[in-house]
């Protein structure tokens, strides 16, 4: 069953396809390419569209959220301003996500001024508490209802929604809306710490700052992750070996994962035609095959980075004895069926089919070039590999860390890779620092000083959390024989 927002019904409506929404109506004058229009009710002005330039094969948006007022009118500042915000945005991505949570957070604002019989456009009020978006923060806080850090994604909203109205629609000042003023700060991003000028608006609330990383971890892309110890790796592959308790579907996402570093975006969106590439003639001399993900691939990958992954040809075998297998054609089969009475029209060629599928024939994450992607209200996501870890927590030994994570498995993947590579430089086939342009290379850190901090972390995993493990078993043994109670040698 589709969720639906009892709050926003009738007031925020989803027009499933917007057709041509980037197309321009010309009227009288025909350019060349255009194509004429009738329009309802009026048979004596010509009118003539041109699509967008340059706009391919895609001229349509999906899911595009429309605001109105409670009298049943068209909120038409709000909407002209949602669609500008694709119109003028930079990304390549069609998707309305964003657009429709910013749809949201407006609407919840014009709620507030309707119950409260403001005008939106007032501004008039002498002090900033008697003007529409001050009492609006000042409701936010005080329902209690939201953290500091979503009531400043609020109140941002608004006040670039006004921003653009000041500038398209009414004569507004700004400065009535909200004070803001310049000021600098400093930024830790993937490529290292800078400066940047932002402005600070007075309707914000001081947000938490960024946690420090537990010990024992690194950070990479915003996520806390560790590489689990080897006698906690031993225990996961002696889990997942259970044959009666996993399926060849779930124990290859999770190998995968494991064997090349690859994100769960990656790996579940591997497609038959990647298999492919495993030949022997494209074999390695490390016994590894090499595939491509990222732009142009198929593969999605984090911020669409280009990537090379080294699939083990063992890892490799398995996953094209899996794809070929009774029970995977099946499941392409139901995939096939599902899109053609549900996407009529939308094509995908047999190599184009996603290699992991589940039994209902649904991909576990949907490409950003699956010809679905834009269409879809809600693609999947990779929701599987929150399913896996729950059920590898419940299965393991006690050894197993229950506060695991899939994408551990990336950092294990890398202290594997390093703890390989450490005999070649003790026998001077590696020079000092290699290991970390080899490990930087085959994790894909844009920034050296991440792939650094992976190898503070190693060290010490090697120096102190597999002795604790040794330490551990030789000082607590779960019972009172612990104690010493013969007198000490004098």
């Amino acid at each position: 069953m589709t969720y639906t927002n009892s709050h926003q019904e009738g007031r925020l409506v989803l027009i499933p396809s917007l057709r041509d929404a980037f197309a321009s109506l010309h009227v009288h004058e025909a350019p060349p390419g255009s194509t004429a229009l009738a329009l309802e009710g009026e048979s004596s002005l010509a009118v003539f569209q041109l699509g967008e330039v340059g706009g391919g094969d895609k001229p349509d948006l999906f899911n595009f959220p429309y605001l109105f007022h409670s009298s049943g009118d068209p909120w038409h500042e709000a909407n002209d301003y949602l669609m500008s915000v694709i119109r003028d945005g930079v990304s390549a991505n069609v998707r309305t996500d964003d657009i429709r949570r910013r749809a949201s957070k407006l609407l919840d604002f014009l709620k507030f001024c309707e119950s409260n019989a403001l005008d939106w456009l007032d501004f008039s009020g002498a002090r900033p508490t008697l003007r529409p978006t001050y009492k609006y923060f000042a409701h936010l806080i005080n329902e209690g209802a939201r953290s500091n850090q979503v009531i400043n994604q609020y109140t941002a909203a608004i006040y670039h929604f006004y921003k653009y109205v000041s500038e398209n629609w009414h004569a507004l000042d700004m400065k009535r809306v909200d004070t803001v003023k310049q000021v600098r700060i400093f930024v830790e991003t993937r490529k290292g710490g800078k400066l940047i000028d932002v402005e600070k608006r007075s309707q914000t609330r001081r947000a938490p700052s960024v946690s420090s990383v537990p010990l024992g971890f690194v950070r990479e892309d915003g996520e806390d992750l560790r590489p689990l110890s080897n006698l906690e790796l031993g225990a996961f592959l002696k889990t997942i070996r259970v044959e009666r308790d996993w399926s060849t579907t779930e124990r290859l996402i999770l190998l995968t994962s494991l064997m090349t570093g690859a994100r769960k975006q990656t790996v579940l969106t591997i497609r038959l035609k990647h298999l492919a590439q495993f030949r022997d003639d494209r074999l390695g001399q490390d016994g590894s095959y090499k595939l491509h993900a990222g732009p142009r691939t198929g593969m999605d990958t984090k911020y669409d980075k280009a990537q090379i992954l080294y699939f083990p040809k063992q890892l490799a075998d398995e996953l094209v004895a899996f794809s070929r297998s009774s029970i995977m054609k099946k499941r392409r089969e139901k995939f096939r069926l599902k899109l053609d009475a549900n996407f009529p029209g939308l094509m995908m060629g047999e190599e184009d089919m996603y290699l992991f599928l589940s039994d209902q024939g649904n991909s576990y994450y949907m490409a950003s070039s699956d010809p679905r992607y834009p269409i879809i209200k809600s693609p999947q996501a990779g929701q599987v590999t929150d399913t896996i870890k729950r059920k590898l927590i419940l299965k393991a030994s006690s050894i197993f860390p229950k506060d695991f994570s899939y994408h551990w498995l990336r950092a294990t993947f890398a202290y594997q890779l390093y703890q390989r590579l450490q005999p070649l430089i003790k026998e001077g086939s590696f020079k000092p620092g290699d290991d970390i342009d080899f490990i930087q290379s085959r994790m894909h850190h844009e920034s050296r000083l991440t792939t650094e901090n992976y190898l503070k972390l190693f060290k010490m995993t090697h120096e102190k959390v597999i002795a604790q493990e040794i330490w551990e078993n030789k000082l607590f043994n779960g019972s009172y024989e612990v104690l010493n109670v013969e007198a000490e040698n004098q």
